[in-house]
């Protein structure tokens, strides 16, 4: 990418192809009666976040009361999301380490669950933009780092106005928090990402539907000309 060119991209379902906050209830609930009508009344809160039919804070606040996570289970899913990367992503690792210091992960997701995916592609810590689990005592998650923009209504938007990148800005996502950013004019162009999951009326929103990161590198290179 040219020099003032910035790349923000959403995590899940975008750079990996799970969800992590399912995959840790997932873990979480393994051994819960309940556990497939729990799993289904998360999943279902998930799409109407992603589909802007209820703010971001409401979806995490939501699926958060119903399941009790550790820092075992969190590890593990941690692990599981490594060996889940989107497949154009990981085919161009290149383009990643080579443009490291223009490129943010800014996501509803955890920190925890990002940092070994970014850490392999050579992205620094301080760009990624995210949520945080804390831990009691026992090693329970007993709630969010709730200083953080991201699990606050508007938080993408809110996170891209306090780094007040200057410059030309792409974001590639595959939900309406994503295409906020674009609304609320902190970045250039909304690409809607659907190589993992393809939502109509995110995708009705976006500069260019691109099936792939190979779509996003063309699309950056025919507006650098």
């Amino acid at each position: 990418m040219n020099a003032g060119n910035f790349l923000v991209i959403d995590f899940d379902s975008t750079f990996v192809k799970l969800e992590a906050l399912e995959e840790v209830a997932k873990e979480a609930l393994k051994d819960n009666p309940k556990k497939n009508e729990i799993q289904k009344k998360i999943e279902e809160i998930t799409k109407k976040g992603m589909r802007g039919e209820i703010s971001f804070a409401e979806s995490l606040r939501s699926r958060l009361k119903l399941f009790s996570a550790s820092q075992s289970d969190v590890d593990k899913v941690a692990r599981k999301i490594k060996e889940n990367i989107t497949d154009s992503f990981l085919d161009n690792k290149d383009f990643f380490e080579k443009n490291s210091q223009q490129i943010f992960v800014i996501s509803g997701g955890f920190k925890e669950c990002i940092f070994p995916v970014s850490d392999y592609f050579k992205i620094s810590r301080e760009n990624i933009l995210a949520n945080e689990f804390v831990f009691d005592s026992q090693g329970k998650v007993s709630g969010i780092n709730e200083g953080s923009f991201l699990n606050k209504a508007h938080g993408k938007v809110k996170q891209m106005e306090a780094l007040n990148l200057k410059g030309t800005i792409f974001v590639v996502g595959d939900g309406w928090t994503d295409y906020e950013i674009k609304r609320e004019e902190e970045a250039d162009y909304f690409l809607a990402f659907t190589e993992n999951v393809s939502r109509q009326s995110v995708i009705e929103l976006a500069d260019k539907k691109v099936d792939n990161f190979n779509d996003v590198i063309s699309f950056i290179h025919d507006k650098q000309k």
